[in-house]
């Protein structure tokens, strides 16, 4: 079966993307709302469980411990993922 991936990808880079701006006002000693800043942590810990079970649905038996062997995984099967990250990065889409 083929699974097209990429919106589970952009969902974790996107969600990333929130929390760590948050993270940026902390660092620079600003004001934050805590509350939301959880929600953004918990949106990002379900788009990455999203990520892992299609991957894990497709692949039982692959693993990774960062996100550039996630990102290899993906890459090296094409048959299983449509819209992989590396055509993403061709087509100018990079994030």
């Amino acid at each position: 079966m083929s699974v097209s991936c990429p919106s589970a990808i952009a969902s974790l880079d996107d969600s990333l993307a929130v929390a760590y701006e948050s993270l940026r006002r902390l660092e620079a000693a600003e004001s934050v709302d805590v509350a939301e800043m959880i929600r953004q942590l918990e949106t990002a810990a379900e788009s990455s469980r999203k990520l892992r079970t299609l991957v894990s649905s497709e692949l039982p038996g692959a693993s990774w411990t960062n996100r550039e062997e996630l990102d290899e995984i993906i890459e090296r099967n094409p048959e299983k993922f449509n819209g992989t990250r590396a055509e993403k990065v061709n087509a100018g889409g990079n994030k």
